[in-house]
């Protein structure tokens, strides 16, 4: 879902500029643009593309995997062996330089048994962290793909107003008038700043898709959503169970306090067991003649780390796992916000797209009425086009901040 504390996505600032809209489908004009090349794409298909090959979403996935891999090794035994080899020894002086040749051998070999708990420890720390970059990975994604539905509807809110104009050029050519005519070059030149603002958008669909084609992707829709009613307490019930970031700031909470038992168990003293073998060659001395020896040692090691005697990266993990639950508890809160707001903006862009309706409707049925009732007819449907594409962001934004990511349908 959308990560509020990491993007503006969720801002409700942002959205006062968005644009709405419902009432029965009509039929338009088809979009064509002899200056570009363009490949219509439904929502659904363009977010499946953008899950798939978004370059954002392929390196955390990435790190997903990576952390996911490691896990599945954290329990493993850390034995570090260690294998010693000794030649000697050699004298150089008198009455021992007659023991250097030849000279002993001797090799060892030690192993490190872990300290009690740490290797569970590292196995649940790695397992949560793993956890948590997967339901980041997850919010992460939820977040893109709420911006690119918003790029599209932009896209597509922009081919609809030039279909508009098209198709009021194409009654107005019914009519002979110099009036007529004026109204006829400029919805033309209106056209041509749309289709560069089309082509602007197309780029922006582009970038979340994370490849560059010939062909420019061209939205297919009429943002004819239906209005919806809510209940507040629902919504905000749902967001809590629901939400990529609750989720997100629950799993960091995971891996932190995971992280604090690793610390702790990383007191524990290791023990480091050994075993040596030593064989020492056939030698004489003094005239005595000695066969060659060969000898077993056992050694036991308790290495003693400076943590043992400092606690302040214990400390320092209780406060990062206490920042952690202060997150959550501040994500809640602004989800409540969050909601009612975009709820009360939710009930404008409703109000909204009823009036649009009625309008709309009105200039319809007066479309006959010469070039004035043509002229009318366009500017409801631009304001009704408007309101379509606000009333899709806000209800859109109103289901994501509540948990809910259906796709939505805009033909």
């Amino acid at each position: 879902m959308i990560k509020l504390y990491k993007t503006s996505c969720y801002s409700i600032g942002i959205f006062a500029f968005i644009h709405i809209g419902i009432v029965s489908a009509q039929s338009l004009p088809p979009f064509s643009d002899n200056n570009e090349r363009y490949k219509p794409i439904i929502i659904s298909t363009f977010l499946d593309e953008v899950n798939s090959n978004n370059g954002t979403l392929k390196v955390r996935r990435l790190g997903a995997d990576s952390a996911t891999a490691i896990s599945q090794r954290a329990g493993n035994l850390l034995l570090s062996p260690i294998i010693t080899y000794a030649r000697g020894s050699m004298y150089t002086q008198s009455p021992y330089v007659g023991y250097n040749n030849p000279s002993s051998n001797t090799l060892g070999a030690m192993v490190t048994v872990e300290g009690w708990g740490k290797r569970s420890a590292r196995e649940a720390q790695a397992l949560a962290e793993a956890n948590r970059l997967n339901t980041e990975m997850i919010t992460e994604s939820k977040t893109i793909e709420t911006e690119a539905i918003f790029a599209y509807i932009d896209a597509l809110r922009t081919k609809l107003l030039w279909q508009s104009y098209q198709e009021a050029i194409i009654d107005l050519a019914s009519y002979q008038s110099p009036l007529a005519k004026k109204n006829i070059l400029d919805f033309k030149d209106i056209q041509k700043v749309l289709e560069n603002d089309l082509k602007f958008y197309a780029y922006s669909l582009i970038n979340y898709l994370g490849k560059s084609e010939n062909e420019l992707p061209l939205p297919i829709g009429t943002l004819n959503l239906e209005p919806k009613s809510f209940q507040i307490s629902e919504l905000i019930s749902q967001a809590n169970s629901n939400r990529a970031d609750i989720t997100s700031t629950q799993a960091a909470i995971e891996s932190a306090s995971a992280n604090l038992e690793v610390i702790k168990a990383s007191k524990n003293i290791d023990v480091m067991p050994g075993i040596y073998y030593s064989e020492t060659p056939p030698y004489s001395s003094s005239g005595t003649s000695y066969g060659s020896q060969k000898s077993f040692s056992f050694i036991v090691s308790v290495p003693l780390s400076n943590a043992l005697f400092n606690d302040s990266d214990v400390l320092s993990a209780v406060n990062a796992q206490t920042q952690q639950e202060i997150m959550l508890q501040a994500t809640k809160t602004k989800i409540i916000t969050e909601l009612n707001q975009t709820y009360l903006q939710y009930q404008s862009a409703k109000n909204r797209l009823e009036s649009s309706n009625k309008a709309y409707q009105t200039a319809k049925d007066q479309k006959n009425n010469g070039i004035t009732g043509v002229l009318a007819f366009r500017e409801a449907q631009g304001e009704l086009f408007d309101a379509r594409t606000i009333h899709a962001k806000t209800l859109i934004l109103l289901q994501r901040l509540s948990g809910d990511f259906q796709v939505p349908k805009f033909n």
